[in-house]
């Protein structure tokens, strides 16, 4: 069975690029030139003009007046191929993406705006994980070192050196990934902990796909990052006796497994609520920025944990 994608990027090549033979585009698939022309044959037959002459000079071409046709794709391929390129445009936000997605859209009469990716966050954070968004995508395109002050989740605070590799969307927030000079290993950056981001203009020298990177990754030291997360991320269960307005806040960050009231018109009726949640430092002042409103049921050690930092809170009022 034919890969569709791999005679869509075949094509793109052969627009780009004019002339191609065999034998590159089968080691740039990684497949036998049989399979090639295999490929060329089925394009042919799909009405796309693709040839190829053989001899000094020769290879395989694609018609000069050729466009890509818009019979290429099903209708729903073109919607959500012009979605993605809106949403692409939104990120990136330069004339190229705008005007890319503008020529897919017109592949389509369809409605192509059902997905729409924004920045502007409900306070001001928003306006700033665009500028360091922006910054980071510069240095990940033009393969350079980037310098920033980082916050992380242990406490730990300092300026890092990073080569960037990708920006990435996980959960509900934004990351950089890349290789982190100072500790040695491919490391994920929340934006929002990113501080004085600038664009050191030095180049990068080791990159996700690199031998280095590839020997790195045989080290403890140097695994990949969001593997050692999985095995490292410890989770709590927690069960919580809260008023149902506000079990909201918990389903923003958290999934909640069990619910033992049903919906109620009363906001304040108390409701019993299971999730899971990371067992980090920071738990226990996630838990008491609910107030009084929310009570610990289980495990007792959180309830506890709780307990002793209340105590230290008031012991401070009190001497203040």
């Amino acid at each position: 069975m034919i890969n569709t994608e791999n005679l869509f990027e075949l094509v793109y090549i052969l627009m780009d690029k004019k002339k191609v033979t065999a034998r590159e585009l089968s080691e740039h698939f990684g497949v036998s030139t049989r399979t090639i022309y295999r490929w060329i044959d089925s394009l042919c037959l799909a009405g796309i003009p693709v040839f190829s002459t053989k001899g000094f000079g020769g290879g395989i071409e694609i018609d000069g007046n050729y466009s890509l046709d818009k019979t290429v794709l099903t209708e729903d391929e073109k919607v959500s191929l012009a979605a993605a390129a809106n949403a692409v445009s939104a990120l990136s936000g330069d004339d190229a993406s705008r005007a890319a997605a503008g020529k897919i859209r017109s592949l389509t009469k369809e409605k192509t705006d059902w997905l729409e990716v924004d920045f502007g966050a409900w306070n001001p954070l928003g306006a700033y994980i665009r500028t360091v968004f922006d910054v980071a995508k510069g240095a990940i395109l033009k393969k350079q070192v980037l310098c920033f002050d980082y916050y992380s989740s242990h406490g730990e605070a300092g300026r890092r050196f990073v080569q960037p590799w990708k920006i990435v969307f996980r959960g509900q927030a934004w990351y950089l990934y890349g290789w982190c000079n100072q500790k040695e290993e491919a490391r994920y950056f929340k934006l929002s902990r990113i501080q004085n981001i600038r664009n050191t203009r030095r180049a990068a020298d080791i990159f996700e796909d690199s031998l280095a990177f590839k020997k790195s990754r045989s080290k403890e030291l140097g695994k990949e990052y969001s593997e050692r997360l999985k095995k490292e991320y410890r989770l709590v269960t927690l069960t919580v006796r809260i008023p149902q307005k506000d079990v909201w806040r918990i389903m923003d960050d958290y999934k909640i497994e069990e619910n033992q009231a049903s919906p109620a018109t009363d906001p304040d009726v108390l409701t019993t609520v299971t999730f899971k949640i990371p067992d980090e430092v920071w738990l226990v002042t996630y838990l008491l920025s609910f107030g009084s409103s929310l009570e610990v049921v289980s495990p007792k050690r959180v309830k506890l944990a709780m307990e002793e930092e209340i105590k230290r809170m008031y012991q401070k009022i009190v001497q203040g």
